[in-house]
């Protein structure tokens, strides 16, 4: 990438002064959308979820979670099927807008902002709510005031992660026609065959997101944000008949639009061509995601767990610069992550003619992994460091004058304590690996195939039936990992029952 900067490109002239302004405009308007819509899908639910009691509640705050497992182009797809002209509704409206994509993109990412601000509502002591309601506040006025201040690290990971997201999206952007950063850096690379240029737009994409980064970390450096140890967990209210209605309209809101039409309409293609199914080539695919993804996802886990842990015990100013650095991994696009690596493995061949790394079944699957650890370990190191920042320091402090060394503390304090955060991480990184399209289309070995890359190669060809049963398995496999990982969090102390 550093070779590639320097270059000055014909096709990379071209783009700077035709449409470069039109990519940022566009990105920039599409991450306001997007992360406007996936913070009110979010935070609402979320707090109405962890603060009151009503009917249902368990069901509705599962299903809540569910639109993460749906990929957004395939919630694009699918709702841009039912809103055109020739769906069932006869629409002649021209929905293929950037509005209307911002929406659709929320739909598939609120869960990320849901999930984080689920557990840091629900962990909130009784303490300062019964401070805010002795001051004369509202229940408006506590969140606004109060809560959302005191969870700001754990919402800002999630909408990190879900600007990441947009910075990054293809299949959804290609077919609504709006051009963004990443649609640049796919038309230089694809169409005007310009590696350079491609690995350029992605490295301005980079900066403008380190910029955002390090101003917020500059903001917040000496912002201390952790709950009062003493501070018991406030139960959950009951409401009244009319606030009772408003919650359920909230939660439902999303549930339906973000997960049950999207789900339905699949359902409804799989039954249709069920006959036609090829369920050995069905077996094989699953197969090789679900492995592919567990591998990748336990790497990333424990590398996140490595350097967030250093930074969080030592204090030393270069595991602190070495997160923030590796938190960048998520803003480059994967088709770039991959061409990146494929340059520089081509570029080891060519010097050491003997070695010949491209040409191996193990090396491809080795650096599709490697490909993964840089794509998506800010995925993986988010929920862990929203739960240390939580940590007060006093605990590092009482454990050190014990004798204790750095592995015992960690052992027999943050693993106890943040156990639920690593499996968090574990399955939010393993649907996102799941889901990852432009990583495994280039780095994929020979003949090894995944769920992701059968489903899109038919939808993006508009043959949506013939996808349905492999993006209906990734839906199928993901929910339940979600599904079981808020069975065990409702054993445990994390969300009060």
């Amino acid at each position: 990438m550093i070779n590639s900067f320097f270059q000055e490109t014909e096709s990379l002239n071209y783009l700077i002064d035709n449409l470069l302004l039109d990519y940022s405009i566009n990105t920039l308007y599409l991450v306001v959308i997007t992360s406007f819509f996936s913070l009110l899908l979010g935070l609402v639910p979320a707090w109405f979820i962890s603060n009151y009691k009503f009917k249902f509640r368990r069901i509705i705050d599962l299903i809540l979670y569910l639109p993460l497992a749906i990929p957004t182009y395939i919630m694009a797809f699918t709702y841009s099927e039912l809103l055109s002209f020739t769906g069932p509704f006869k629409i002649k409206y021209d929905f293929l807008q950037i509005e209307v994509l911002g929406i659709l993109l929320s739909f598939s990412l609120y869960p990320y902002i849901y999930s984080v601000s689920r557990i840091s509502f629900s962990l909130f002591g009784s303490r300062y709510l019964e401070i805010a309601k002795n001051l004369g506040l509202s229940g408006f006025q506590t969140l606004y005031k109060v809560v959302l201040p005191l969870s700001r690290p754990a919402i800002f990971s999630g909408l990190f992660l879900v600007i990441m997201e947009i910075l990054n999206e293809y299949g959804a952007v290609k077919y609504f026609g709006v051009n963004t950063f990443t649609i640049g850096i796919f038309r230089s690379w694809n169409s005007m065959n310009d590696t350079g240029a491609a690995i350029q737009l992605s490295s301005i994409l980079l900066f403008i997101v380190a910029f955002l980064f390090f101003t917020e970390k500059y903001l917040n450096q000496y912002k201390r944000f952790s709950f009062s140890k003493n501070s018991k967990i406030n139960t959950l209210n009951y409401t009244s008949k009319r606030n009772l209605f408003l919650i359920y309209m909230v939660c439902l809101i999303p549930i339906v639009l973000a997960f049950l039409i999207p789900v339905l309409f699949n359902v409804l293609n799989v039954i249709s061509i069920f006959e036609s199914i090829d369920l050995s080539r069905l077996f094989t695919l699953t197969f090789n995601s679900f492995s592919i993804s567990l591998i990748a996802s336990i790497f990333i886990l424990i590398i996140s767990t490595y350097f967030i842990y250093n930074e969080k015990i030592s204090k030393s100013k270069i595991y602190f610069y070495i997160n923030q650095f590796i938190s960048l991994g998520y803003s480059i696009p994967g088709a770039v992550v991959a061409l990146s690596v494929i340059i520089y493995l081509t570029y080891i061949d060519d010097v050491f003619s003997d070695i010949n790394l491209l040409g191996s079944f193990t090396v491809y699957f080795m650096i599709l992994i490697y490909a993964y650890i840089i794509r998506f370990l800010a995925v993986g190191k988010s929920p862990i460091k929203s739960s240390f920042e939580k940590h007060p320091d006093s605990y590092d402090n009482s454990a050190k004058n014990l004798g204790m060394s750095n592995f015992k503390i960690f052992q027999k304090i943050y693993f106890p304590i943040n156990k639920y955060s690593f499996f968090i991480a574990l399955t939010l990184v393993f649907i996102d690996i799941m889901k990852e399209l432009p990583i495994t289309l280039i780095l994929r070995p020979f003949n090894f195939d995944t769920l992701a890359t059968q489903t899109y190669e038919f939808a993006v060809e508009e043959m949506i039936p013939l996808s349905s049963i492999y993006s209906f398995m990734i839906i199928f496999i993901c929910s339940i990992l979600l599904i079981f990982l808020k069975i065990f969090l409702d054993k445990s102390d994390v969300f009060r029952s």
